[in-house]
């Protein structure tokens, strides 16, 4: 074989290797920690629809949770092992206004957790100023169960500080907790003070519309300074989830269907983005392996 001829082989060998990484990095394992299949979306997208958005995407695995809970186990049909369902306690289509008085919505999710339907309880909404508290017997009996079932728990707060949250993980050590949102509400700092004090919960990223992306990264989607050191300081800690939801367009009524998924690939476009600038070793931690373990999954 002549100079010129091994030469181009070198060459083909090479840019072959090349183009593999490049696919292996395009194709990174990625979870979606965080999506809703709810009534007011069902009204405009199908289960198929969604299933087939997740799977264009390139995620490996989805945890979802509706409104009504069974619309879960919905998307679960349509997606097989691609859906991994958990138990919303807003078990109707109003359920988020009353779910904190109904036991039924106890005995529900003991019922879906007993069958193994359900693989986490959540997401669950807590507001500073608004009922429930999180003493409300209702949710600690879901906490008792979550930690019955080894299941874990999503816990959306609303508040201006990390007080509330602590107070859950604190009170309950044995419970496995998500802190849902983070990069949305809450900043760096309080997250850093929730990781150091509760060894038991998971920092969730799912900052879910354009309006909310500025406290998780800078404009040209970098990870703002203070969100990288804190994951490069804990890479174990972090998933990620898209949450399409909540009228991402601002130009809906709350009596409009859900138009969220029209944005689906926007909002993983983004949370790809700013976890392929992190750490080679660290971005499939964040990006899959840290939830797969979370939910034990194989």
């Amino acid at each position: 074989m002549s100079q010129l001829s091994k030469l181009r082989v070198s060459i083909f060998i090479i840019s072959a290797l090349l183009s593999s990484l490049g696919c292996a990095q395009a194709q990174m394992p990625f979870a979606d920690t965080h999506i809703h299949f709810n009534w007011d979306q069902k009204e405009i997208i199908d289960a198929s629809t969604v299933v087939n958005k997740l799977r264009q995407a390139g995620v490996d695995f989805a945890v979802v949770s509706s409104t009504p809970s069974a619309l879960a186990l919905e998307l679960k049909q349509a997606g097989d092992d691609l859906i991994v369902p958990i138990f919303s306690p807003y078990t109707h289509e109003l359920g988020r206004q009353d779910w904190y008085l109904d036991q039924r919505t106890v005995e529900l999710a003991e019922a879906g957790l007993r069958q193994r339907l359900y693989h986490g309880i959540g997401e669950v909404h807590f507001m500073s100023g608004f009922r429930p508290r999180p003493d409300n017997p209702i949710f600690q009996q879901l906490m008792h169960l979550a930690i019955e079932y080894e299941v874990p728990v999503l816990i959306h707060v609303d508040a201006g500080n990390e007080q509330t949250f602590l107070d859950i993980c604190r009170g309950h050590p044995q419970l496995t907790l998500i802190f849902a949102h983070a990069g949305g509400h809450l900043e760096a700092r309080h997250i850093r003070n929730i990781i150091r004090a509760c060894v038991n919960v998971t920092i969730e990223f799912s900052a879910r519309d354009p309006w909310r992306f500025d406290g998780l990264t800078d404009a040209n989607r970098h990870l703002l300074d203070a969100w990288r050191e804190l994951v490069l300081e804990y890479p174990d800690r972090f998933i990620t989830g898209t949450d399409p939801v909540w009228k991402v367009t601002r130009t809906q009524t709350w009596d409009q269907a859900d138009d969220g998924w029209d944005y689906f690939e926007q909002l993983i476009d983004y949370h790809r983005s700013w976890i392929a600038e992190l750490p080679p070793q660290i971005q499939p931690k964040v990006a899959f392996e840290n939830a797969r373990r979370l939910y034990r999954l194989p």
